[in-house]
């Protein structure tokens, strides 16, 4: 088959049809490749401000978690005050033990008052007499010392849960012995210990430590509270002389 003029323009014009068609195709891929590439541009920004904004939430949620934390912490340091050791001061002085003191010097004046009174002449000039009466007044001297040295080497712990002490005095005692003393106590709704009485968690069976125990009990006050009455306990650490 030979071909002929007409063959070869209709040829040439298939050619020119199909490169423009492909152009045509090109040229509308290439477009929809930007808008494509336009449209990714434009989402990139409203994920980064969802990022930002889960982030925020996560925050919020971690500073609402450490605030609880620290709430909880409180409330603990708060019971925890509840049961919390008293240093005795050491320039303390007891006003019970200074009236003690005061009496005491003047039974004491008294005694010797009387006994002076009751010394006759003949006493005064015998060696015998004269040394009886000093050795009665150095008794009656170490008698009066020992009764006035207190001791003040003392230590206080008390467990009522809520409540904080606002009058708690330090045991000031006369005793020999040492030990440790628990007291159970009964406080009203405005803080006053209105009943006491000793535990069996006491080391201490001494009798003058647990009356001094018991008094300084009485004499505790705590702040007021909404409960009626309240059980809790005071321990006492009495130190020997």
């Amino acid at each position: 088959m030979k071909f002929k003029n007409s063959h070869k323009a209709l040829a040439i014009t298939f050619l020119i049809a199909g490169t423009l068609v492909l152009g045509i195709l090109s040229l509308d891929m290439f477009k929809y490749n930007v808008q494509v590439s336009e449209t990714l541009i434009d989402i990139t920004p409203v994920e980064v401000v969802e990022t930002t904004e889960k982030q925020k939430q996560n925050e919020l949620q971690n500073s609402k978690s450490t605030n609880k934390a620290y709430n909880e912490t409180k409330k603990y340091k708060h019971f925890a005050q509840a049961y919390k050791p008293i240093a005795p001061p050491e320039d303390f002085i007891d006003p019970r033990l200074e009236n003690r003191e005061h009496n005491d010097f003047k039974i004491n004046k008294a005694t010797k008052t009387k006994a002076k009174n009751t010394v006759n002449k003949q006493e005064l000039t015998s060696f015998n007499g004269v040394n009886s009466i000093l050795k009665k007044r150095a008794n009656a001297s170490a008698n009066s010392s020992t009764e006035a040295s207190a001791n003040k080497n003392s230590s206080i712990l008390y467990s009522l849960k809520g409540r904080t002490d606002t009058f708690l005095p330090v045991p000031v005692y006369l005793c020999e012995s040492s030990g440790k003393i628990v007291v159970n106590i009964t406080v009203s709704n405005t803080g006053k210990v209105i009943k006491t009485a000793i535990n069996n968690a006491s080391n201490s069976t001494n009798s003058c430590l647990q009356d001094y125990a018991l008094d300084y009990a009485k004499n505790a006050h705590f702040n007021p509270s909404s409960k009626k009455s309240q059980i809790g306990t005071i321990t006492f650490y009495f130190k020997g002389k």
